[in-house]
């Protein structure tokens, strides 16, 4: 799964890849319910560390390697798997104002990054902002079609650092995408690529160029019975893989 950026919907996908499609499966109250309780804490402590305002400071361009959140950034709960990752980059002699630009160009991202089909900003009031983003995403034989609809909030705690905290309302896994017969699964019974997904995002601006770290968590149906010790190492290295690039994607937005 491709999460995007920016605590924006996309940011919701950097999983995108990572869960191997199956059978229909159901999202279960016990497993919404760990979902949220992490998510809770991982908030928490996000914005502890964003209002103590200890941003990362660097200077080296480019893009390091994307960390886990909590363990082994897979993260296993009742009937699920919590994905949980930080990526983070520098952009020389970019400003705070350009940076937010091109994370708030909603109708744009499908000229950003490669995996989406559609996006539109739904609504906004003030800096609270409704996105609706369809992506598509393959990797190691594995695909599908997803929309999703998310709120996207932005604070400013400072002059020089801004975050921004996105929350998926509502993904459907879309079947036979583009054709006549489109039509969307219910959400929560379906393939169990991603269940949900939220995002935490920074922004920091320094004398040199803009500091950006996104945190992304997301949830899916467990890997299948007796596959799990084949498809596990391989979905961590596409959730690292995949944030990574999301992160090159938006550096180049910005740069242009």
């Amino acid at each position: 799964m491709t999460c995007r950026f920016a605590a924006v919907p996309l940011a919701l996908l950097v999983l995108f890849a990572t869960v191997p499609l199956a059978a229909a499966a159901d999202l279960t109250p016990p497993t919404l319910l760990a979902y949220d309780n992490y998510l809770q804490q991982a908030q928490d402590a996000f914005l502890a560390r964003v209002r103590a305002d200890r941003s990362v400071a660097r200077t080296t361009e480019g893009v390091p390697p994307a960390r886990p959140g909590r363990e082994d950034g897979i993260v296993s709960v009742p009937g699920g798997l919590i994905h949980h990752w930080v990526g983070g980059a520098f952009i020389p002699r970019a400003t705070l104002q350009r940076t937010l630009e091109v994370s708030r160009a909603y109708d744009a991202y499908r000229t950003i990054y490669k995996e989406v089909i559609e996006s539109k900003l739904v609504g906004r009031e003030d800096d609270v902002y409704q996105v609706l983003i369809r992506i598509k995403d393959s990797e190691a034989g594995v695909g599908a079609v997803l929309d999703v609809h998310s709120t996207v909030r932005y604070v400013r705690q400072t002059n020089r650092l801004v975050y921004s905290i996105t929350n998926a309302d509502q993904i459907r896994e879309v079947q036979n995408a583009g054709q006549a017969n489109e039509r969307l699964l219910p959400a929560g019974h379906d393939s169990g690529y991603l269940w949900r997904a939220a995002s935490f995002t920074m922004f920091a601006e320094q004398d040199s160029g803009v500091y950006v770290e996104m945190e992304t968590i997301a949830l899916s149906r467990s890997f299948p019975p007796l596959l799990g010790w084949f498809i596990e190492p391989i979905a961590r290295r596409l959730g690292r893989k995949s944030i990574e690039r999301s992160l090159e994607q938006f550096i180049a937005a910005v740069r242009k």
